[in-house]
């Protein structure tokens, strides 16, 4: 990797030949590799053939070979953006990355740098870089040559770092803006939504979430009920639009709002477990039903969660990826599953049933909606 870095650091100091009218000399530089001499138009080829032929460990020595080899001002662009393409491609998106916002930085005029900027977008949420995502974004949209899918990956890509970054009012207008956007365009109605609408979608999830996680349940008040229902509300708001964006062709956005969608379940789920029964309970069994009915009742979260956490770990199984956001939704999933045994574990030994709680439940639930319907 080391020297990876080095080798684009190189483009920026050892040639100071740039895209431009002047003229360069047809002079065919001899390359010296591993195997035999060559010539920089030979070795070019060659990197070209193994990109797209997927030999992408040979494509990325050979595009470094030719970037050592200080390359015609011609070659140049395509050679670092075709670097980042084999980096991408081999698993290695911090290499890729790089790759990719250095050819943008040294050539932006170009057609190809606004293509490098959108795979930089990806990456970077695919990294959660927050910032570096919302400075993506806005280096985008200050592009006159955007059409309307790379505006709405700009959009998403700054929506989606405001949101995280704590900013979800400006957050909000730019996810909306992309959606209008897609909206106009028809995306997905069709079929799966392709990453930039699932980028959109994931950002107006995030929004949602991150606003309701506001609502705090503690201090314990006469609110308490209101704010539960708050919470909950915008959990399903946020779950519809996370459900949109695993609606992708893209296995990354699905995995990465399922276990989003996950993680908003079990947060929930843990908060409520946190409540002290203190102003509920007077002694140890009434303590107990507390515990208990609040695990029955609030369950459901966590059976919630890990439906949609089984569902988009199927898929990357199925797609064969197995990315760092695989092997934490496998993580959550066995700490939910530890959650829910040691919950059952403890109300067992209670001197009460699951089921005599289910029952004092809908008792107390129907008896609460009766004097809500006598006051009204």
């Amino acid at each position: 990797m080391k020297g990876f870095v080095c080798v684009l650091a190189f483009v920026g100091c050892a040639s100071s030949a740039v895209v431009g009218p002047q003229q360069h000399l047809a002079v065919s530089t001899q390359i010296v590799t591993q195997q035999t001499d060559t010539t920089e138009p030979e070795l070019f080829r060659r990197a070209v053939h193994e990109l797209e032929s997927g030999e992408y460990a040979a494509a990325k020595r050979d595009f470094g070979l030719l970037l050592q080899s200080d390359p015609s001002p011609a070659l140049l662009p395509t050679i670092m953006f075709d670097l980042g393409a084999a980096s991408e491609a081999l698993g290695e998106p911090e290499l890729a990355r790089l790759a990719y916002h250095q050819m943008a930085e040294k050539f932006p005029a170009l057609p190809m740098a606004r293509t490098a900027l959108v795979r930089c977008v990806f990456i970077h949420a695919f990294l959660e870089e927050w910032k570096p995502l919302g400075e993506t974004g806005d280096a985008l949209l200050a592009r006159a040559d955007l059409d309307q899918m790379d505006k709405m990956t700009a959009l998403g890509a700054r929506g989606l770092s405001r949101a995280e970054l704590g900013d979800t009012r400006l957050a909000m207008r730019d996810v909306q803006n992309g959606i209008e956007i897609m909206e106009d365009t028809h995306m997905g109605t069709a079929g799966k939504l392709p990453p930039t609408g699932a980028q959109l979608k994931f950002a107006l999830a995030e929004t949602r979430r991150i606003e309701t996680e506001q609502i705090a349940l503690q201090p314990v008040g006469d609110d308490f009920v209101a704010k539960v229902s708050a919470r909950c509300q915008g959990l399903l708001d946020a779950q519809s639009a996370y459900a949109d964006a695993m609606r992708t062709t893209d296995p990354h956005w699905a995995m990465m709002a399922g276990y989003r969608l996950g993680a908003m379940y079990q947060k929930l789920h843990r908060e409520l477990m946190s409540i002290p029964p203190d102003g509920f309970a007077k002694n140890e069994r009434q303590r107990q039903i507390f515990y208990g009915m609040m695990h029955v009742r609030y369950r459901a979260l966590l059976d919630k969660a890990l439906i949609m956490l089984n569902t988009t770990l199927e898929v990357a199984d199925k797609v064969g990826d197995k990315s760092a956001w695989v092997e934490r939704g496998r993580e959550q999933k066995a700490q939910m599953e530890s959650v829910i045994t040691e919950e059952k574990t403890a109300i067992a030994k209670f001197p009460f049933t699951e089921e005599e709680l289910e029952k004092a439940l809908r008792i107390m639930q129907d008896k609460a909606e009766k004097d809500r319907s006598a006051k009204h």
